[in-house]
């Protein structure tokens, strides 16, 4: 449902009030570590960071409520698997076995320092439980498939069993109850605990993995084409019994989200207020009747771009009691991010023009000297550019995927052709990123724009595929940081002050990226460019692209063959460019000329 602007934000600043008056129930645990992309998996990689920052903007999380995981040692991981599947988990064939796609030995050694980590999170989050009474959630974990001496479906240890494993050690020998909710069997937990009456596994999901016995389960399969009301059913009537019956200390609540309707590895559709629904039931029945227990949230399961919006709602309601919170769109999620960090930002730092203590600097002495720094747009030195790249977590987004040492070369010595590059590594032997801008006074009169020339973002060390096919202009998969940059441009634009950016895309596809943020200055390109989407609109991307080229997309009156041509496109960041460029004057005009452009897709020879 569409919510004016204006309103969002009322909203939000009003729960940003009440949120400092109402005590949180719920600490998290997450670090910069979690951030890693799955080979061959569309597993989000910051995913946490989203619900975080979702929360954030509506008050409901504070920096003193979020704790950094620690690594995980193998002295802890060693109390539940054993000696030898750990050590055969260091190999490349091991591992891919275990995350069901071919993987190198450097993403083996970036898959256990994940896994790691994660374990490190659920142990965390035990001792905050444990110790203060707070709900304590883990914004990763959830490896339920991992067993003492095998792992498989992504999950190589199993952080919930030795988080219980290091409590026991600890001396806590109260009965514990794992709550698995994710669409797929939680069969590792249920087999490393089948022999322990003082741990109960509940596991509701799809079909299970595993018939072998356990002294304390409750193991319910609800099978394919589950509707919202058998499901929630079927969670009430379990946890509540299993809560009555067996009167646990401790509880985990394993809340994968890949039964949702929109997740792209669950076969379930589940709809939205069905899985907050579930959430809610949980934490409701386990206060109602588990008061004094302490309770852990993992978060399994759960992917593709807009899993954590399942999560953000349900935390959002722990955390006020009520269902007013609205999840942000991912873009608008990431640009609220940039802005946050850019405010922690002095423009000493990002300009290298700070005061050295005796009020002069070498500008005010010497202000035509000939060795004085260029700029990026006059503004960004580029110390100043590399620390605004490390503060808002850029360089660490490319570290994560392992490139270690990102290396920035720039060259600001022409105003009209400014130019950043970053490498893989000190060697440049492996471009990731190039970006070409300019301040452009031109293009709409009375107005400077950033215009980006040319922006290239590749990673050298993927390969193309069926689910990832060559577009024109493309040597090397994406680096998936597109919307990243975008929003950290848009922050530039903001902080120099000018009025919005400026791209004129190459391609079509290209130009279908770029309309998700930027709109056309002439309304007729738009209303081209959406009849050639509307043409082309049964195909994936890549088909798109071929058909396109190979003249099969035509004009219904002439016959003749359509091809895609380049127009300038736009985002208004100024009040005064937004009033100029009106949209829905901009939407008016656009419907005005739609007649002009009727095409129609040929069948493929």
């Amino acid at each position: 449902m569409y919510e004016p602007k204006f309103l969002r934000n009322l909203r939000r600043r009003v729960n940003q009030v009440v949120a400092r008056w109402r005590p949180h129930p719920a600490r998290f645990v997450y670090g910069p570590q979690y951030q890693f992309a799955w080979p061959g998996i569309p597993f989000d990689e910051v995913r946490g960071e989203r619900v975080l920052t979702a929360l954030a903007s509506e008050g409901l999380v504070e920096g003193e409520h979020i704790r950094q995981p620690p690594l995980a040692s193998y002295h802890a991981i060693l109390r539940v698997h054993s000696d030898a599947y750990i050590e055969s988990a260091q190999s490349a064939a091991t591992m891919s076995q275990i995350v069901a796609t071919q993987v190198s030995d450097r993403d083996t050694q970036r898959i256990l320092d994940l896994q790691r980590s994660m374990v490190g999170g659920t142990m965390l989050a035990t001792d905050i439980a444990l110790s203060t009474g707070n709900i304590a959630i883990n914004l990763g974990g959830g490896f339920h498939h991992a067993r003492a001496t095998a792992g498989r479906g992504f999950c190589v240890f199993n952080d919930v069993a030795v988080a219980i494993a290091e409590q026991r050690a600890l001396g806590f020998h109260g009965r514990v109850l794992v709550i698995d909710l994710d669409m797929h069997d939680g069969d590792g937990t249920r087999t490393i605990f089948a022999a322990d009456r003082t741990v109960h596994t509940l596991s509701i999901h799809h079909s299970n993995w595993d018939d072998a016995p356990a002294v304390e389960s409750t193991c319910v399969a609800l099978g394919p084409d589950v509707d919202d009301a058998t499901y929630l059913d079927a969670v009430r009537t379990h946890v509540s019994v299993v809560l009555r019956q067996f009167r646990p200390n401790l509880i985990y609540f394993v809340a994968g989200v890949d039964g949702a309707d929109d997740d792209p590895i669950g076969d379930w559709s589940l709809s939205e207020a069905a899985m907050l629904a579930r959430d809610v039931a949980v934490f409701e029945l386990c206060h109602q009747l588990a008061p004094a227990a302490a309770l852990v949230v993992t978060l399994a399961g759960g992917y593709g771009p807009l899993a954590w919006r399942y999560w953000a709602r349900s935390f959002a309601w722990l955390q006020t009691g009520h269902h007013r919170f609205r999840p942000p769109e991912n873009d608008e999620l990431t640009l609220m991010r940039a802005r946050h960090l850019a405010r922690l930002l002095h423009e000493d730092e990002l300009t290298g023009r700070g005061n050295d203590g005796f009020g002069l600097t070498l500008e005010d002495v010497m202000p035509a000297h000939v060795g004085q720094e260029s700029r990026l747009l006059g503004y960004y030195s580029r110390q100043g550019l590399e620390l605004a790249l490390e503060r808002h977590g850029f360089l660490d987004r490319l570290r994560g995927k392992g490139f270690k040492e990102p290396t920035l070369v720039c060259d600001f010595d022409d105003p009209s052709r400014q130019s950043i590059k970053i490498f893989a590594d000190p060697a440049r032997a492996e471009l990731l990123i190039e970006l070409v801008v300019h301040r452009e006074r031109r293009v709409v009169p009375g107005f400077e724009l950033l215009s980006i020339d040319w922006l290239l973002l590749q990673n050298p060390r993927e390969r193309f595929g069926d689910s990832r096919p060559q577009l024109p202009g493309q040597r090397f998969p994406g680096l998936g940081l597109f919307a990243e940059l975008v929003a950290l441009l848009v922050v530039a634009c903001e902080r120099v002050g000018l009025a919005g950016l400026l791209v004129t895309p190459s391609q079509f596809h290209l130009a279908l990226q770029w309309q998700r943020r930027l709109r056309f200055i002439d309304p007729r390109a738009g209303a081209r460019l959406r009849a050639l989407h509307e043409a082309l609109g049964g195909l994936p991307l890549g088909g798109m692209t071929t058909a396109l080229q190979a003249g099969r997309v035509v004009d219904r009156r002439s016959g003749a063959p359509i091809a895609y041509e380049p127009a300038p496109m736009v985002l208004p960041l100024s009040p005064e460019l937004q009033a100029a460029l009106d949209s829905e004057g901009y939407a008016r005009a656009m419907d005005e000329v739609a007649d002009d452009y009727h095409y129609t897709l040929l069948p493929a020879p």
